[in-house]
């Protein structure tokens, strides 16, 4: 085979593994997973949302007994009702409307329905909430983990350098001992931190309903998309406020319902019957036969004689509506003071983040990177190399921990305002 042919297969095995390594590792960016994405799993697969829809579909149901009449009554009488006759038959059916069915009760069943519908967008709102906060302290952790990595190489370089230092005798032993117990340190910081991870990997987990752990879209912890803050009129949209406005629309109307049927209940009815041997004057004093049917109606009227039970249920309801205002009240002024804490320590973290990247972060850099150089070239000794080091890695980790802390509160923010 002539030798530019081989060459030319050569690059081309080259040029296929390169691809395939490429499908591989794009593969691997698809599987992880980025906020909107978990979000999404979460409301589509979270058993709890699954069993809110149910309890919807579930009160949508029963919104259909909003005319629901009790069973007709049909009895026959038979035998020597009326004469001699012994074969008199008398059919007759009945119905009783109670006054709840001209509304009192379909409203009330269509305000549950409102009330399970509101009660599911609590269900998601807290379920989103959650998966953003479990989301971003993953995220958090994960960036902990590169900077204690980063820690764990200067202090392997830092033990590295006292061992020979020693071996030589340049240095005493404290010089070695400090470093192996910094580097130790990190070692068990970094195992925690793993531990960390897997935890809220299993949290993450369990809110998306996974088989698996997922993994997260996090090359490094950022700030959230920063959407405009809602003003404090957004805290009235809050699900959890809602549901409780409706429970008082819910207790109004279950006290109408009571009221309903204190009200006397319409009974209507009708009737036929044979009056065998029975003269018809009209028809020249024919007697019936069986063959002759007699039919009317009744209308009536149910009367409670008892109105101490009713107007206990109609007080009692009248006390639930009470106790459901009562309680929106303090709800609603418990979110709107939530509210005004968390614009306050957003704020702060704002502030501090400005901080760190206009003044801290820049510095620590500069701290850390001189700090290496004068002890690489003995301007300095241990004491003062780990000295800069600790205040570097000090500041960057107090990057990371606000960083974090505004995320959390933005999240608060917005889980206050219904995730809108």
């Amino acid at each position: 085979m002539h030798i530019k042919s081989i060459q030319k297969i050569k690059y081309m095995k080259i040029i296929l593994i390169a691809l395939i390594g490429l499908s591989v590792v794009a593969h691997a960016q698809s599987d992880k997973l980025s906020i909107e994405q978990a979000t999404d799993i979460a409301l589509k697969n979270n058993l709890t949302v699954k069993s809110a829809s149910f309890e919807v579909e579930k009160q949508t149901q029963l919104k259909k007994t909003g005319f629901d009449l009790p069973k007709t009554d049909v009895s026959l009488q038979y035998g020597q009702y009326n004469s001699y006759a012994k074969k008199d038959n008398n059919i007759t059916i009945t119905q009783t409307i109670p006054f709840t069915a001209f509304g009192s009760q379909g409203t009330l069943n269509r305000s549950l329905v409102a009330s399970t519908e509101l009660k599911k967008a609590v269900t998601e709102n807290e379920l989103v909430y959650q998966v953003k906060q479990v989301y971003y302290q993953l995220a958090y952790t994960k960036a902990r983990h590169q900077l204690l990595l980063q820690q764990d190489s200067l202090y392997e370089g830092f033990l590295k350098s006292a061992a020979l230092r020693f071996t030589t005798g340049e240095t005493h032993l404290l010089e070695k001992a400090t470093a192996e117990t910094q580097r130790n340190e990190i070692r068990n910081q970094l195992n925690q931190n793993e531990a960390d991870i897997l935890i809220l990997q299993t949290q993450l987990k369990t809110l998306l309903n996974s088989s698996t752990l997922p993994e997260i879209q996090t090359e490094n912890l950022s700030e959230m998309v920063a959407n405009e803050i809602p003003d404090s009129s957004s805290a009235s949209a809050n699900p959890s406020l809602a549901y409780l406005r409706q429970q008082v629309d819910v207790a109004q109307n279950q006290k109408k319902v009571e009221a309903a049927r204190l009200a006397p209940d319409l009974k209507v009815g009708f009737f036929t019957q044979t009056l065998i041997d029975v003269p018809d004057p009209e028809n020249n004093g024919r007697l019936a036969t069986a063959s002759d049917r007699f039919t009317g109606f009744q209308v009536g009227l149910a009367f409670p004689l008892w109105f101490v039970s009713h107007q206990g249920r109609i007080k009692a309801a009248d006390l639930s509506k009470q106790a459901a205002q009562s309680n929106y009240d303090y709800q609603q002024a418990i979110v709107e003071g939530q509210w005004q804490q968390a614009i306050q320590q957003l704020t702060k973290s704002r502030n501090s983040l400005i901080y760190y990247t206009t003044s801290a972060l820049p510095n620590a850099t500069l701290i850390l990177k001189q700090s290496q150089t004068a002890f690489k070239e003995g301007e300095i000794g241990y004491a003062e190399y780990l000295l800069g080091v600790r205040s570097a890695i000090s500041i960057k980790e107090g990057y990371l921990q606000t960083l974090n802390e505004y995320n959390q509160n933005k999240i608060h923010i917005e889980f206050l305002s219904g995730n809108k």
